[in-house]
């Protein structure tokens, strides 16, 4: 017989018989559902019974002192706490295990909603937690839980850790976490000191330590038998370890649990599961569970979690389906979340189940109360820390860097396609540069799959090159690559097209008219071939195309160098004409005579604020007959381009953004550009004739594409075309 399991039904108890461990396994997936879907019904006034009985008393036994009687209580409540507890309810069978239910009973937390030290409630969150954690343990798996905050896990796992420390002999289980105040007398070790003194002091179970001191005990005793010194006791450990300043620190030596406390502020976590998995196998056989739960922290800081719970297979998590993925439902697998709507004060019924609806209901009107008060940025980031599913719960980690709103409201218009495109292949012929269109599609997600077969994507074009372009009218910039095919890195190579705005003079019968035509991006490509020779001609031929005087980013020199073998350094900038190296006194000590050198101060700290500044720019007003403000357009219109808006939405300070870097250092140096040499000029003296060369247009306007000094002008696309980019996330 594989487990005999202490069994409450029709108000008796008995005993529940699994003959196999798999007999064991398929009852507890049969019970494995939701928070929401647990039904919890009076039963679960009995799930906490003794701590209830503890709480009216003040004392859990009031049989004689080591009695008959007083041995039974204590040895069946034992039982339940090593092997959990059945209970028939009305509809439902429900099961606790023996981790939650010692903290149920035997283990009192300070209560945040009554302010006072008291047992944890019935809660179906915590219940399904506990029961994930059972079917890793019962598949051989390891456990990754991305959670809301205040929902009690530091509390229940240090109950998990102390289970095995209090009754298992030789257990030995360990605690981490990336900064020692979250797992020493200050935080985690806290709990389990106080869990200590109070069983001690209220239960027959008495565990003597030593040693008995922060960050290690030791279950066992110094006795003297026949004169001798001896130790006993279970000989069970607990011992912890930060990884401030080494991600191996303690991981060594066989290993019941290891809880990584806070991991979703562990930016080295994985180096910790990788160097500690070995003591947690015999073989092929997993001995050990690595237990990784936290909420979201930086995302520089939470990479490891994020990848155990996104990516649970690679990482030998257990696996299980969701549809908390995104808003729209998506389907999918992962590692255990638990979002805000689940245990949500107050929508919980009397039982401990999650009212679910209610809570949604509350949280849509907790929403658009913030939408009203907060700024875009403050808005992001306060759904960030209390996420209703997995997408938002990475979607951002701290104050966002670009305005969310405006972002939003353009990533809007392309989806309802407001911009129209081609698809381009770019080839060299005898008569020059041939373009035509392409069904390939460019590449639509980021960051892209590492293991990506092809990403070459294609040229995106949203307006083609006049008919011979003065050499200044189109920038462009690049954000290279080193090599050609990899299935190691998630760099691409990235170039933005800039065409600048153009101040014209017509003639017509009633006189000169002036018009600036404003600056757009006006294509862009993003990909890398296998053969980097080949990225390099694509760059080529696209420079050329447009005649762009180009801007290159110089940490990477292999296409400069290629320019120069082919005598077309013409198109590069030398870094003299940078001028924003100058005004920042950066890049002195670079002897490449083309391009730019990225730093990470360079970029985050000085360029970005330029693409900031190109996003927020108002560059027209549409206004009543009174010339009060209808509408104000912002510079954020000038972007076509989706994938690069979903860079600066998700980005931060670290993350790999290959598109926003060429564009952002683009944007620093067509404004300094701009404003020391200012806009292009151009004279039209026949307004019967289309000097305006429509030609290179991919599609009518209504009206001319200029904005009129002192006017409202709008664009309209005259047809519709679906556009590639609807469902992109």
């Amino acid at each position: 017989m594989y487990k005999k399991i202490p069994t409450y039904k029709n108000g008796e108890w008995d005993y529940k018989e699994f003959e196999t461990k798999e007999d064991f396994t398929d009852f507890i997936l049969t019970i494995f559902k939701e928070p929401g879907q647990y039904d919890f019904d009076n039963t679960a006034l009995l799930f906490n019974e003794q701590a209830t009985a503890f709480n009216k008393q003040g004392f859990y036994c009031n049989k004689p002192f080591r009695s008959k009687d007083y041995i039974k209580y204590w040895n069946f409540e034992k039982e339940k706490c090593r092997e959990g507890a059945i209970f028939y309810g009305k509809k439902n069978i429900f099961y606790l295990t023996r981790d939650y239910y010692m903290w149920l009973n035997f283990l009192p937390i300070f209560d945040k909603e009554e302010k006072k030290y008291g047992f944890a409630k019935v809660r179906d969150a915590q219940y399904h937690m506990a029961l994930y954690e059972l079917l890793a343990e019962l598949h051989y798996r390891h456990v990754a839980i991305l959670k809301k905050r205040q929902i009690a896990s530091s509390y229940f796992h240090m109950a998990k850790v102390l289970n095995q420390f209090w009754f298992e002999e030789g257990s030995i289980c360990k605690i981490g976490a990336s900064l020692k105040d979250y797992i020493n007398d200050k935080g985690s070790w806290k709990f389990l000191d106080e869990y200590k003194t109070f069983l001690n002091e209220h239960t027959a179970w008495y565990r003597p330590c030593t040693p008995e001191k922060v960050l290690l005990w030791e279950q066992k005793i110094e006795v003297r038998i026949n004169n001798r010194k001896t130790n006993k006791g279970l000989m069970s450990k607990i011992q912890g370890a930060s990884f401030e300043k080494n991600p191996t620190t303690g991981v060594g030596g066989p290993c019941t649990y290891f809880f990584h406390e806070e991991a979703g502020i562990a930016p080295k976590m994985d180096q910790t599961f990788e160097y500690i998995r070995p003591a947690m196998t015999s073989g092929m056989i997993t001995t050990g569970m690595f237990i990784a739960a936290g909420s979201v922290g930086d995302l520089d800081q939470c990479e490891p979690l994020k990848q155990m719970i996104l990516n649970p297979e690679g990482n030998d998590i257990y696996a299980v389906e969701t549809n908390l993925m995104d808003e729209k439902g998506t389907i999918g697998k992962c590692g255990l979340f638990i979002p805000e709507q689940w245990s949500m004060p107050p929508h919980i019924d009397e039982y401990g189940n999650s009212l679910i609806e209610q809570a949604l209901n509350a949280i849509k009107e907790e929403r658009a109360q913030w939408k009203k008060d907060l700024t875009p940025e403050q808005y992001q980031l306060r759904i960030s820390q209390k996420p209703i599913d997995i997408a938002e719960a990475f979607a951002y980690r701290q104050e966002a860097i670009f305005p969310q709103a405006v972002i939003s409201e353009q990533l809007k218009r392309i989806d309802e396609k407001e911009y129209a495109y081609e698809f381009v292949k770019l080839e060299r012929t005898e008569k020059g540069i041939k373009a035509s269109r392409t069904d390939k599609l460019p590449i639509l997600e980021f960051p892209v799959n590492k293991k990506r077969e092809d990403k070459t994507g294609s040229l995106v074009v949203w307006e083609k090159p006049v008919s011979n372009p003065s050499f200044t009218m189109y920038y462009a910039s690049i954000d290279p690559v080193s090599e050609g095919k990899t299935t190691t890195s998630d760099s691409l190579c990235s170039i933005f097209v800039y065409k600048n705005p153009v101040e014209i003079t017509r003639e017509t019968k009633d006189g000169l008219e002036t018009f600036i035509e404003g600056d757009k991006i006006v294509a862009s490509w993003c990909g890398r071939y296998d053969d980097i020779n080949k990225t390099h001609e694509q760059l080529e031929l696209i420079i050329e195309w447009y005649n762009a005087w180009t801007l290159v980013e110089n940490n990477i020199s292999l296409f400069i160098q290629h320019m120069i073998a082919r005598r077309k350094q013409k198109y590069l900038v030398p870094k003299q004409q940078i001028v924003f190296l100058k005004d920042l006194g950066s890049n002195s000590n670079v002897f490449q005579e083309y391009g730019w050198k990225s730093t990470g101060t360079l970029f985050k700290s000085h360029l970005v604020s330029y693409a900031i500044e190109f996003i927020r720019e108002e560059i027209d007003q549409e206004t009543d007959e009174g010339g009060n403000i209808l509408k104000t357009k912002l510079g954020v219109e000038r972007i076509p381009d989706k994938m690069l808006l979903t860079e600066m939405r998700q980005y931060f300070p670290g993350l790999n953004v290959d598109r926003l870097v060429a564009f952002s250092a683009l944007i620093a140096f067509a404004k300094l550009q701009q404003a020391n040499r200012g806009y292009l000029k151009r004279k039209e003296e026949d307004m019967s004739k289309d000097n305006l060369e429509k030609s290179q247009k991919m599609y009518k306007l209504s009206s001319r594409p200029f904005k009129n000094l002192g006017k409202r002008v709008k664009l309209f696309e005259k047809k519709k075309r679906k556009s590639p980019f609807k469902n992109i996330k």
